[in-house]
C-alpha cells in the first residue's frame, strides 16, 4: 500500500505543533525576561555649581537619593549633574536652556531637580513643559512662575500646554517681600533706599518690599538698579547722600550685593543693610567681609539647626556625617524635593512622564525637614515658612519666624 498520501499530513501537523511550542516557549522567555528586566530613570539637576550654597542643594538631593539607595520602588535612578552658570556662580540664559533641551534628549528623564533662579527658571519651563517633564524646585520664588498678576502673560506662557508641570517645596516673593517690609518696620526703620540686581527676581522682590515698606509707613527715599558691572563708588555716593536709615537690596549675591555693600560702609558705616534669600549663602559672606556684619536677611524657610523635628534632627545628622559642616536653607528645601519626588515615583510605579507628574502633583501632607507640605492647584508647597536672620560675625544668625 502507497502511504505517502498520510505520511505527509503527519509531517506538516508534527512540524505546525513543533513550531507552535517553540513559539509559544519563545514568546513566554520574551516577556518574562522583558518583566525582570530592571526599570530606570534618569533625574537632570540643573544649577550654578560656582555657587558655595549650590552644594548644599546638590549634596542634599545626593543625600536623599543615597538614603534610598538611588532607587524609588524597584525603579533605579540616575542623577546628571548641568552646570547652568559662570565661574562667578551667575546663572546663564543659554546654559539653563541647553540643560533643559539635554534632560528632553535623554529618553528616560523623568523629572528636572531646578533650577535655583527664577529668572531660569524663565528659560527652561516652557521648554520642559513641551517634553511632559515634572520639575521641581526648591528655590525659584518668583510668584508669576505660578501665580496669575505680577507681570503680563505670566503664568500662562511657562506652560505652553496647558498642563503644569512645575511645583516647588519653598514658598514665594509675594510673601517674603512684605515680611521683610514688616520686620523693617518691627525694627525701627523709618526710610528705606531700594535697590535690584536688574534681574526678574531682584526687580520682583524689591518692588514687592517697597509696595510693604509704603504700607508701613517707612519713606522710600530713593531706586535704582545696580549689575556686577556698576560703578559701585557712584551708587554708594548716591545712597549715602539720601536719608535713608536701611537699604533694602533685592537680588543675588553675583549681581554686585556685596560690592555696593562695602562701597556704602566707606561712605556710611551706621547704615544697616538687608535683603532676600538671594544673598542668604555662604558666598556673600565671603565677598562682603567684615561689610556683612549686621546685615538683615529673609529666607523662604528656616535654617534646619533651628527646626526642632525629628525629619530635622535626622536629616542635620546624616548631613554632618556626610559632608562635615551645616546644610543651608535652600539645601533642606532640596533634600524634601528629592524625598517627595522619590514618593511620587515608587507611588507611580512606571518610568512614564504623565504618571509621575501627577502623583507629584498629588503629593499631600508630606512629612518632610520643613514640616508638613502638600502643592495647591498652582503647584505651590502649603507650607509658607519665612525666617529674619542677622550676620554676626562670619555666621547668619537666626533672629524669628516672620511667618504670618
Amino acid at each position: 500500500m502507497d502511504n505517502t498520501l498520510t505520511v505527509w499530513p503527519r509531517a506538516l501537523l508534527y512540524g505546525s505543533m513543533a513550531i507552535a511550542v517553540f513559539l509559544t516557549f519563545g514568546l513566554l522567555y520574551i516577556l518574562q525576561s522583558g518583566m525582570s528586566k530592571p526599570k530606570s530613570a534618569t533625574l537632570v539637576f540643573s544649577a550654578p555649581l560656582a555657587l558655595e550654597s549650590t552644594r548644599s542643594v546638590l549634596q542634599s538631593v545626593q543625600l536623599a537619593l543615597s538614603e534610598n539607595e538611588y532607587r524609588a520602588g524597584d525603579i533605579s535612578l540616575d542623577l546628571v549633574i548641568l552646570e547652568d552658570g559662570d565661574e562667578t556662580g551667575a546663572w546663564i540664559e543659554e546654559k539653563e536652556e541647553q540643560n533643559a533641551r539635554t534632560a528632553i534628549a535623554i529618553e528616560n528623564t523623568v523629572a528636572y531637580i531646578g533650577p535655583l533662579n527664577s529668572g531660569a527658571a524663565k528659560i527652561s519651563m516652557p521648554i520642559l513643559n513641551k517634553a511632559g517633564i515634572a520639575q521641581i524646585s526648591s528655590a525659584a520664588t518668583w510668584p508669576g512662575l505660578t501665580k496669575i498678576g505680577f507681570q503680563p502673560g505670566e503664568p500662562g506662557i511657562f506652560y505652553p500646554t496647558g498642563i503644569r508641570h512645575f511645583v516647588r517645596t519653598c514658598t514665594t516673593d509675594d510673601l517674603q517681600g512684605p515680611a521683610g517690609a514688616r520686620w523693617a518696620r518691627e525694627l525701627g526703620f523709618t526710610s528705606v533706599f531700594v535697590v535690584d540686581d536688574g534681574e526678574s527676581y531682584g526687580i520682583g522682590i524689591a518692588r514687592l518690599f517697597q509696595a510693604a515698606a509704603i504700607e508701613q509707613d517707612i519713606h522710600v527715599a530713593g531706586r535704582m538698579s545696580i549689575s556686577s558691572q556698576s560703578d559701585f563708588e557712584d551708587a554708594a555716593r548716591t545712597i549715602a547722600a539720601s536719608d535713608a536709615d536701611l537699604v533694602y537690596y533685592g537680588g543675588i549675591t553675583p549681581n554686585g550685593g556685596p560690592e555696593l555693600l562695602r562701597r556704602l560702609r566707606e561712605h556710611n558705616p551706621d547704615i544697616t543693610f538687608m535683603g532676600p534669600d538671594g544673598i542668604f549663602e555662604q558666598d556673600f559672606l565671603n565677598l562682603a567681609g567684615d561689610a556683612a556684619e549686621g546685615v538683615y536677611l529673609t529666607a523662604v524657610g528656616i535654617s534646619p539647626t533651628e527646626i526642632k523635628t525629628e525629619a530635622a534632627e535626622a536629616y542635620l545628622a546624616a548631613y554632618r556625617e556626610n559632608y562635615h559642616e551645616d546644610p543651608e536653607v535652600f539645601g533642606a528645601l532640596a533634600y524634601d524635593a528629592t524625598k517627595l519626588l522619590l514618593a511620587a515615583i515608587e507611588r507611580a510605579g512606571v518610568v512614564n512622564r504623565s504618571d509621575i507628574l501627577r502623583e507629584i502633583r498629588a503629593t499631600r501632607n508630606f512629612e518632610g525637614v520643613m514640616g508638613t507640605m502638600s502643592f495647591d492647584a498652582n503647584g505651590d508647597t502649603t507650607a509658607k515658612i519665612i525666617s529674619g536672620s542677622r550676620v554676626e560675625g562670619d555666621s547668619f544668625v537666626f533672629v524669628k519666624d516672620l511667618s504670618e
